[in-house]
């Protein structure tokens, strides 16, 4: 599909999330090369996950470049011009998606892993898939009971265990 494009000085937008995204991405592996080494432990010890969310950043920062140079007839879609109508309720959505995220990373050391993140997707779920429970609950508890066991018992994670006794 084929979507209207604007010429070419209405790419800065894009250039500048491709920085960002460089910047965020060199600083947050830089901040994770930083991090001591235990003697005894594993050799990639608490280092792995920050290296792969680092390399995910850069994976996204170089299909950017691929998307930027695709469009190099100095032409971008119609999404990234800045001009659309401002929107209350998609405004209001990712504001409250971003409060209830805060509220999560809030409570989750307090509460634990289990709990806080069955209530944070199902909190989630309950708005992208309105009007259906108990899917949302199955789903919610399935996906969260399936990390914790794949974190704790594969992959030797400590998890915050918060107010439940396990």
């Amino acid at each position: 599909m084929n979507l209207p494009s604007a010429p070419a000085p209405r790419r800065l937008p894009a250039i500048l999330m491709l920085l960002a995204t460089l910047a965020t991405a060199a600083a947050y592996l830089r901040a994770t090369l930083a991090l001591p080494h235990p003697e005894l432990a594993d050799p990639l010890g608490p280092q792995i996950f920050p290296i792969l969310v680092s390399g995910g950043l850069l994976l996204c920062a170089l299909l950017m470049v691929v998307d930027l140079w695709r469009t190099g007839d100095g032409r971008i879609p119609v999404l990234l011009e800045g001009n659309l109508p401002f929107d209350l309720h998609s405004t209001l959505m990712v504001a409250g998606i971003t409060t209830w995220t805060g509220v999560y990373f809030f409570v989750f050391e307090r509460v634990g892993f289990l709990l806080s993140t069955v209530v944070f997707l199902l909190g989630l779920m309950s708005v992208f898939n309105a009007g259906h429970r108990v899917t949302n609950l199955c789903t919610a508890a399935g996906f969260t009971i399936g990390a914790w066991l794949l974190f704790t018992r594969v992959l030797s994670v400590r998890l915050p265990q918060g107010i439940l006794p396990f």
